[in-house]
């Protein structure tokens, strides 16, 4: 081998081994920056991310430890404020009461001072007037019954059944079977209503036949009855025409007053129900309430002359058909009061009460007060009979219509 071949042999080995050395250098220079560092395992990504979420936390139990603070100020002054609160509340419910019954005094009252102006009473030369304001008295029962007693007991249950109707497809099943229910109790009410009143009426009238013959003897009936006999051949004519005035003119008086009576409890029970609609309508609001007294006090005054027409056809004085009205305001301000006291009352009035009314109303305005509009008048006076009537009906429409 030549000098130039070794030379340049020995040239390649050194290249070799210093290319190496850098290789091995470079392969070892992560291990040389570890060993250097060893006492930090975290890389600098997650040493700032920590170093950060370190900051956020001891922020966070500062906003905590105050946001404590803060609650701790919160509960203090809603303890201190408590009392006040309450006694606001007792305020408020005490001029909820003051308002409900004030406008229940007004409802009641105004309807009364109005009846001094009607020239009403029972004397023949009144009694064309009488008839027309007795046609006016069964239009506005049957009216309110039909217009506003029985549509007002129907929709809370509609509602309902409406509502969970938007629910789903097996809940409209059952509601519509629960409004079929509802419907029938609420008719089943009505019929309950005409049927005590009609068992009222029977049992006055059993009472007043048992106890008129229980003060005549039957030996001193027959010998009454001999000289009546002995009489009618002299005053036969006399006696006959006395009686066909009193057929035409005079009804019995078991019969007159079981009407009065059973319109007085009716009305009682009718005014309860305005009661317990004023008592609910200023629990939920000044407003609503001075809408309801108003649309009630409309309500009521053609249905306190027609009631007064009817006490006054069932026999009592001016004086006492005014009074006996009157004393009909209890229930309205009983009704204010169950209303404002008891929670819930208002829908059992709804559901039974209301109907049950409006059945007492039908069998008023059908059995004793139309009955006395079928004698014969002439065709004049029946005009204005039916249009009295037609005239309350309408009266009853145009409240309904407000409402």
């Amino acid at each position: 081998m030549t000098g130039d071949n070794r030379a340049s042999m020995r040239k390649w080995i050194s290249r070799i081994i210093v290319t190496t050395f850098l290789a091995l250098i470079i392969l070892n220079l992560p291990a040389i920056c570890e060993g250097h560092d060893g006492h930090n395992h975290e890389s600098p990504s997650y040493k700032y991310s920590k170093e950060a979420n370190e900051i956020y936390s001891n922020e966070h139990q500062h906003q905590h430890q105050h946001h404590h603070h803060d609650d701790d100020h919160v509960q203090h002054d809603h303890k201190h404020s408590y009392l006040t609160q309450a006694n606001t509340l007792h305020r408020d419910h005490s001029n909820i009461i003051l308002r409900a019954v004030g406008s229940t005094l007004i409802i009641s009252a105004a309807p009364f001072f109005i009846l001094f102006f009607v020239p009403l009473d029972n004397t023949k030369q009144r009694e064309s007037l009488l008839k027309i304001l007795l046609s006016f008295a069964s239009g506005g029962l049957l009216g309110d019954a039909f217009l506003h007693l029985i549509p007002h007991a129907m929709i809370p249950h509609s509602h309902e059944c409406s509502e969970s109707h938007s629910h789903s497809h097996s809940h409209s099943h059952h509601d519509e079977s629960g409004l079929h229910k509802h419907d029938i109790s609420v008719g089943l009410c009505i019929l309950l209503g005409m049927t005590v009143f009609l068992m009222v009426e029977k049992a006055v009238r059993i009472v007043k036949g048992d106890h008129s013959h229980s003060h005549v003897h039957p030996d001193s009936q027959d010998k009454k009855d001999n000289l009546l006999e002995k009489k009618k051949e002299k005053k036969e004519e006399k006696k006959n025409s006395d009686k066909t005035v009193s057929k035409a003119h005079k009804t019995p008086e078991s019969e007159i007053k079981i009407a009065g009576y059973l319109n007085l409890v009716a009305d009682f029970l009718h005014n309860f129900t305005d009661g317990l609609a004023i008592g609910a309508s200023y629990m939920a609001g000044n407003s609503i309430g001075y809408v309801t007294t108003f649309t009630i006090l409309l309500h009521e005054i053609p249905h306190e002359i027609g009631d007064f027409a009817i006490l006054i056809q069932s026999g009592y004085s001016k004086r006492k058909a005014m009074m006996l009205q009157l004393t009909t305001a209890i229930g309205a301000l009983l009704g204010t009061f169950v209303s404002l006291l008891a929670d819930g009352m208002g829908d059992f009035a709804t559901r039974w009460i209301l109907p049950f009314t409006a059945g007492g109303f039908i069998y008023i305005a059908t059995v004793s007060v139309i009955p006395e509009l079928l004698t014969a008048t002439k065709l004049w006076q029946s005009i204005m009979e039916i249009s009295a009537l037609l005239f309350g009906v309408y009266m009853m429409v145009l409240i309904a219509d407000y409402e």
